[in-house]
């Protein structure tokens, strides 16, 4: 059983919360089947964390030396450095502000979870201390008329929820060109490369606590009046037409009409 699950956690500008994120992988059920690696370039508590963490021979501290200039892909970069220790196991992802539900793996290890599939489980929202359901889905999104003019994205995605076996993850820096987007964090691109290939599952359980409105980048991206949500979205155009050959004409036209309005 151990090492049957790998967390690697981005733990970079995340000093205030990183050691509850650790704590929420050591609070595990079946914590003796976790390996977990803090991925970062710098950390101000680093030594604090490391000392705190010391009894724990499945905790690693990954520091990465080198560090991108776009946060986006300095995440997708840190996580492929820590994909070199993967061997055979579920890689869970999570940010360094996140939280994982003490019963996460016992509820993975219930499941038969295909080992061909990355998998997406269910989250909750902390906001201000509070905690909140993630937004429904949404009912118009999956009428046939709205995907085939707009879009079939996968609604409320996150990095935190994303199980995904290590031979894909690894697989995904191999055949892809992450670094290409400027926008598209790793969450997206692997849901989208995983939902066109037909390999995408979801776990209809809250398994995850994801923290709210605590990166500014995240407020960027949510902001429809703001130029960098409308270059994200075309973005995921640009990355659905590779993948899927899938145009989306209308959604395109539009996202296209407002990049340009937005200075």
């Amino acid at each position: 059983m151990y090492n049957k699950y790998l967390a690697i956690i981005t733990a970079e500008n995340k000093e205030r919360y990183v050691s509850d994120t650790i704590k929420s992988c050591l609070n595990q059920n079946f914590t003796r089947s976790l390996k977990i690696i803090v991925v970062y370039t710098r950390l101000s508590n680093e030594a604090y964390l490391k000392k705190k963490f010391k009894k724990y021979n499945q905790v690693l501290f990954l520091n990465c030396l080198i560090k991108k200039k776009l946060p986006i892909q300095d995440q997708l970069f840190k996580i492929e450095m820590a994909s070199k220790y993967i061997k055979n196991e579920w890689v869970l992802l999570l940010d360094g502000d996140d939280l994982f539900e003490n019963n996460k793996i016992k509820n993975l290890d219930k499941l038969k979870l295909d080992k061909n599939k990355m998998y997406i489980n269910q989250h909750m929202i902390i906001n201000k201390g509070m905690l909140y359901k993630a937004p429904k889905k949404k009912k118009y999104k999956q009428l046939s008329i709205f995907r085939m003019l707009f879009n079939d994205w996968p609604e409320n995605v996150n990095t935190s929820s994303i199980i995904i076996p290590g031979k894909l993850l690894k697989n995904f820096y191999k055949i892809s060109t992450p670094y290409k987007w400027r926008f598209l964090a790793i969450d997206i691109q692997l849901v989208l490369l995983h939902h066109y290939t037909k390999k995408l599952g979801f776990i209809d359980k809250v398994l995850t606590l994801k923290r709210q409105n605590i990166n500014n980048l995240d407020k960027k991206f949510s902001n429809y009046f703001r130029k960098i949500y409308w270059l994200r979205r075309y973005e995921q155009h640009t990355l659905t037409k590779e993948i899927s050959d899938k145009f989306n004409f209308l959604d395109r036209f539009i996202t296209i009409i407002f990049m340009n309005i937005f200075k």
